[in-house]
């Protein structure tokens, strides 16, 4: 999935169904006027030169196994309060497996102390703004793990292609019609009943909704479905 940063949202998804590998994936994703920020799975040595050569801007996290050979610092301003460890060029890996370019590498702490080094073919911004990116990121992450966390696809009912395409496109329109369905009927809920979207998504599937609840539905499903009428026969 390409997520793009300005939106937040998914600018464009291939399904596939792990048979193949994301890397190759990934390079059908956008054109070559984005700029590519990867996990460390993407990051082989030959495709960042090729990356490099073919003019296509990327900012992709190392292996922690890859070696910097030959390092250059470079020179920059840090700020007091950067993240930033260090900012160099180099070549990688090792005699027996090297990338034939030069690459800028820049080394960073996140969040919780962890150091990340990620390499890439941007020279005119700083190190600063690169790890920047490579935190943005985690919002693909963050995309994910809400799939996981609402549309409880814990197990598959079937492994073909149509069956998995098939329960996750009906997780996701259940989804849609219970928070419909839910900010339609809760803005008008008295105090004493009043629940999260969580808890009425669960009672809702248990059959178990407080009567407040199941009045007001049944009220705002007749309102809808009378109004889908008279449009229907005014049409």
């Amino acid at each position: 999935m390409a997520l793009q940063a300005e939106t937040q949202q998914p600018l464009q998804v291939v399904e596939t169904v792990g048979s193949r590998h994301d890397g190759p994936v990934s390079e059908s994703l956008t054109p070559s006027s984005f700029i590519l920020v990867m996990d460390r799975a993407y990051g082989k040595l030959e495709r960042l030169d090729r990356y490099k050569i073919e003019g296509q801007s990327f900012v992709i996290r190392l292996r922690d196994n890859i070696h910097l050979e030959k390092p250059k610092a470079l020179r920059r301003q840090s700020p007091t309060d950067s993240p930033v460890i260090r900012d160099i060029t180099c070549q990688l890996g090792t005699p027996q497996c090297r990338s034939e370019k030069r690459h800028r590498v820049v080394i960073f702490r996140d969040f919780e102390g962890r150091e990340i080094r990620v390499v890439t073919d941007l020279m005119q911004v700083t190190a600063e703004q690169i790890a920047q990116m490579y935190k943005a990121r985690w919002q693909i992450e963050v995309f994910f793990r809400w799939i996981k966390q609402h549309l409880n696809l814990a197990t598959l009912f079937g492994t073909t292609e149509n069956a998995v395409y098939g329960q996750l496109f009906s997780a996701l329109m259940v989804y849609v019609l219970l928070t419909w369905l839910f900010d339609a009927v809760s803005t008008g809920m008295p105090r004493h009943a009043r629940l999260s979207f969580v808890q009425f998504s669960r009672f809702f599937v248990l059959g178990k909704l407080p009567v407040e609840w199941i009045v007001c539905i049944q009220r705002f499903i007749q309102t809808y479905v009378s109004v889908e009428v008279r449009v229907t026969k005014s049409g």
